[in-house]
């Protein structure tokens, strides 16, 4: 049997990797929209538009500090963050606990307990991490099965197929998802450090220039402000703690999979599958614990 596909995880999964995305996008759209309201309204603080004698610039600063206060209010009151958090890890968890059953590792080892028990105690689990979800999004068109008859065949087939299928779906996949995400987020690092160094270096020279007399405005200010939203958004982005979290959970899983064969019988397979499993979700919960 080939390796599971996200179309056979459980309707659990589903629902709250949706759930994640959609809170993942409006807590990043929310935060843009924010951070572009308060430098706007930076900026313009820095300049005077009379209009039939009214600033029209001051008022238009001020309107961009109401917006950044509204902005700020939906993001207290309605929290994104935490249903991207919440979602994700639950997720995560949903996802774990497919592949351990599926493939038979702990605790839902074919020496340790029949078919009917382990549904039961996956079932189980599955209730848990709902109970601490806040809210869902049901996925209507993937069917609504939380036990999928490919979770079942996979769990039905001899240990050598659950390897191949366990090996190309599970560790080679996660692999392959941590050592690119590490990567572009690297390359995002290196962008913005680019980006904010060069503001700065351009900041120092209107300074100098403000200093000497030979710019009249508060290029300065306005550059200051445009590095602190960068900054912040950067820090929102978490860029550097992610490509280096990515890369040791790849480096990680590189060295599980290389003893992927060395198992040889239920209980030593039961048995890995967990430490590959806990390699996989100690990195979930660092970022859990990071965003908590």
């Amino acid at each position: 049997m080939e390796a599971l596909a996200e179309s056979h995880y459980p309707a659990l999964f589903r629902a709250a990797d949706t759930s994640a995305a959609t809170g993942q996008h409006r807590l990043l759209v929310a935060t843009a929209l924010r951070l572009g309201a308060l430098l706007t309204a930076a900026v313009l603080g820095t300049l005077t538009f009379q209009v039939s004698r009214v600033d029209a610039a001051a008022l238009l600063a001020a309107a961009g500090l109401g917006i950044g206060l509204v902005i700020e209010v939906y993001l207290l009151t309605e929290r994104p963050d935490r249903q991207w958090y919440e979602s994700r890890a639950a997720a995560e968890s949903a996802k774990t606990l497919a592949w351990r059953f599926a493939v038979a590792g702990q605790p839902f080892g074919v020496n340790d307990v029949d078919d009917r028990a382990a549904e039961s105690l996956l079932l189980h689990r599955f209730s848990v991490i709902r109970g601490n979800l806040s809210r869902l999004v049901v996925d209507h068109d993937a069917g609504g099965l939380q036990v999928t008859d490919e979770m079942r065949e996979l769990r039905a087939c001899d240990l050598d197929v659950r390897r191949r299928a366990y090996r190309a779906g599970r560790i080679e996949d996660q692999y392959r998802w941590y050592s690119r995400r590490s990567a572009e987020h690297g390359r995002s690092v290196a962008r913005w450090s680019v980006f904010l160094a060069t503001l700065e270096a351009f900041g120092l020279i209107a300074a100098v220039l403000n200093a000497v007399g030979m710019l009249g405005l508060d290029l300065p200010g306005i550059v200051a402000a445009l590095a602190a939203g960068g900054l912040a958004w950067v820090q929102t982005r978490q860029h550097q703690q992610l490509a280096t979290a990515y890369g040791i959970a790849a480096q990680e899983l590189a060295e599980v999979a290389s003893r992927v064969e060395w198992p040889d019988s239920e209980p030593e397979w039961a048995h890995f599958v967990d430490e590959v499993e806990e390699a996989i979700s100690r990195e979930h919960t660092l970022w859990w614990a990071s965003h908590a």
